[in-house]
């Protein structure tokens, strides 16, 4: 199913009651208050991969909660309450050449907390809470130039804080709050001119929602814990007068006021800080990240694993809770992370004396037959998906082979019909073999083995791995450059990694054998509480790359995209932009 995953944000400006508007030319334009007094600005900016290029503030009115929206024609429709009484106030405006020229402000009601949605066909829905009670009321409205022709003022429910959405089929949704309790309520506008409201239903908890619909009748929910700082996003689809939303919210950040919109593949939000009334933003695709790869066959087609960018967890199994969180990375499980879109998996097994159990350092994880019956989950659910398993880091092994044969067998029970065989490639290399060959009948499942264990004791489906600096490269069916910064500083990371790519020639340390892949060790190295090391580099990984020249000197891209805490990272989109793909 298509999803957003909004990540971590990045600041923009200074203020607050920030409202977001973008459409299907990917242009952005955001209002907001200053953070001291009553003067309303906007901000212009483009969206460009995985973030926004903004524009300069420019002061257009004064007033309070202001709320804006964009048609693909770059009309623009602002809407807001006076600073000084209950007076409701819009403008209509053209968006061009990075800049906006508003019409005159319009006095059309009285108020509080307006909200407003714009088609392209230039209807306007806007609904506000009454200035005297709870009662929730829209006006339907047409532009014309520099003003809408607005219908009558309608009550169509009691609630606070409304906010509302309309595609160009003419849907509308409005959610609302009511005593910490969400609420929703389908609309279909009729002949331009008024709106047929459905009955109004709960579904969750919060307070401050916003809302975005695409023309497909996707919705996209944005609110604010109702305790705590917490942001949250939810999915759902119109299916007639009511939403059929999926299982629960996932928080994205810390924030508050959240501001959601869409257009075409791509949503945006934005919100105010916590507590330092600053605004924050980040955008992400619209798409079905679990079959991101299946959904971009002809484009993926020719590409191999030298050539292709892979989104990639960090001690990928460190995601359970208890004692396990000292050494936790991540807080999806491996399903998760494959419905996420991740597709190269750092797995560090120990033998326990019976069973195999994934570890980091001292630390437990989950059992390395839940972790492969995970994998297998995934792939029983068709599609065709590359997945790249790689085992190293063996713990109590021993001498020989004995252990390392009884993981490879569980491997085999648990994987054997996905794993990218010999016969496969057809004498092809593991990491020239194209794309469409791993995956003519299928999705697979790429398991690469570190150490002497499969040179000594090999497998069919189960390839010698081999790090760049390795003493015997040659081995290797798939080499990789991985090599981390070992800092907790993320200016001393950044700096490290980047420079680690810039010399890169792909080829490998110790002897004239080329290196097929580059890992961008996106990560700090905390001695515990890798959450919030994480959060600078995650929150900074798509702005960075914008600064990282690729292909480097050498003609080498960066293959491997390895963070902790993948989906706070964005860097499922990510690895889409950085393919060449579109989204």
């Amino acid at each position: 199913m298509k999803s957003v995953f909004f990540g971590l944000a990045t600041k923009y400006d200074d203020g607050i009651e920030t409202s977001v508007a973008i459409n299907a030319a990917n242009v952005v334009l955001e209002v907001h208050r200053t953070e001291l007094g009553s003067s309303l600005w906007h901000r212009v900016g483009a969206v460009s991969g995985e973030t926004i290029q903004w524009g300069g503030s420019v002061h257009y009115d004064d007033g309070k909660t202001p709320s804006v929206a964009l048609n693909s024609h770059n009309v623009a429709v602002e809407v807001h309450k006076s600073q000084s009484n209950s007076g409701l106030w819009c403008h209509v405006g053209t968006v061009s050449n990075g800049g906006v020229k508003w019409g005159n402000s319009s006095h059309y009601d009285e108020g509080a907390n307006p909200s407003v949605a714009v088609n392209d066909d230039g209807v306007v829905l806007e609904v506000h809470k009454s200035q005297s009670d709870s009662g929730l009321w829209c006006h339907v409205g047409k532009v014309n130039g520099t003003s809408i022709k607005w219908g009558g003022s309608v009550k169509f429910a009691t609630g606070h804080v409304p906010q509302v959405a309309l595609n160009n089929s003419g849907v509308a949704v409005c959610v609302y709050e009511d005593d910490k309790e969400l609420w929703c309520r389908v609309g279909h506008i009729q002949n331009d001119t008024s709106i047929l409201w459905a009955n109004s239903t709960k579904y969750d908890t919060g307070i401050t929602p916003s809302v975005a619909i695409t023309d497909d009748g996707a919705v996209i929910e944005v609110h604010r814990s109702e305790k705590y700082v917490g942001l949250w996003r939810r999915m759902g689809r119109v299916n007639g007068d009511s939403i059929v939303w999926e299982d629960g919210s996932t928080q994205f950040d810390d924030g508050a006021k959240p501001s959601v919109a869409c257009a075409g593949n791509m949503a945006v939000q934005t919100h105010e800080s916590e507590g330092l009334r600053t605004l924050w933003a980040s955008n992400c695709l619209i798409m079905d990240r679990a079959r991101w790869m299946t959904d971009r066959l002809q484009a993926l087609g020719s590409k191999t694993l030298k050539t292709l960018v892979l989104p990639a967890s960090h001690d990928s199994g460190m995601y359970e809770g208890g004692f396990q969180i000292v050494g936790k990375t991540q807080d999806l499980s491996i399903y998760a992370q494959l419905d996420y879109g991740i597709r190269y998996f750092d797995l560090r097994p120990k033998w326990n004396g019976s069973s195999f159990n994934i570890h980091h350092g001292s630390i437990p994880g989950p059992a390395l037959t839940d972790v492969l019956s995970q994998v297998a989950r995934f792939m029983q659910g068709g599609g065709k998906e590359l997945v790249v398993l790689k085992i190293s880091h063996y713990d109590s092994f021993g001498r020989g082979t004995t252990v390392y044969d009884k993981m490879t067998a569980q491997i085999k029970a648990a994987l054997g019909t996905w794993l990218v065989t010999k016969q496969q490639l057809a004498g092809k290399r593991l990491a020239e073999a194209p794309f469409s060959q791993l995956v003519q009948n299928g999705g697979r499942v790429v398991v690469v083995c570190d150490g002497s264990e499969p040179v000594n004791s090999p497998v069919d489906g189960i390839w010698v791995y081999r790090d760049w600096d390795s003493n015997n490269p040659a081995q290797g069916d798939l080499r990789v450059f991985d090599v981390y910064s070992n800092t907790m500083s993320y200016d001393t990371m950044q700096a490290d990694q980047f420079d680690k790519f810039r010399t890169y020639t792909g080829m490998c340390k110790y002897s004239n054998v080329p290196c097929d892949m580059f890992l961008l060790s996106w990560t700090r190295t905390p001695p515990t509480d890798v959450w919030n090391f994480s959060t600078e580099a995650n929150r900074k990984l798509a702005s960075a790359l914008k600064e990282l020249s690729v292909p480097n000197g050498f003609g080498q891209i960066v293959n491997l995209l390895y963070v902790d805490y993948v989906e706070y990272a964005r860097v499922t989109d990510v690895a889409v932009t950085q393919n060449g793909l579109k989204g």
